[in-house]
């Protein structure tokens, strides 16, 4: 088998063995690029959803949202007393103390939370 061995070694180049090496370090330097190519575009992916999901919801999107969620909480309980309840809580609901309160609202799960707790006493 150790005569195998030296007959193979021998019949290869010092040259081949060079190529071959070189070949391996190439392609293991390109995985590493493609690697970290990934990782920024994921970086930058995530950087953009950060950024869109940073920015607080507006006035008119504040007011126009809890309009919409109080009259989907009429739908849904259908109670007069109840009714009654979120109609007056959406007459006296002023949007600039709401914003001050919850100065940075983001995403549509605070905003229901924050809602949730909001009119919970009223259901």
């Amino acid at each position: 088998m150790v005569d195998s061995i030296k007959a193979v070694n021998s019949l290869t180049k010092a040259k081949d063995v060079k190529e071959i090496v070189l070949a391996k370090e190439i392609e293991e330097t390109d995985k590493k690029e493609a690697t970290k190519a990934k990782k920024t575009e994921e970086k930058e992916k995530t950087d953009e959803v950060n950024v869109r999901s940073s920015y607080a919801y507006d006035r008119i999107t504040i007011q126009n949202k809890v309009k919409e969620y109080i009259e989907n909480l009429k739908k849904t309980h259908d109670y007069p007393y109840v009714v009654s309840e979120l109609t007056k809580y959406l007459d006296l609901f002023k949007v600039d103390d709401f914003m001050k309160k919850y100065p940075n609202i983001t995403t549509e799960s605070e905003f229901h939370t924050i809602m949730y707790n909001e009119t919970v006493k009223y259901l």
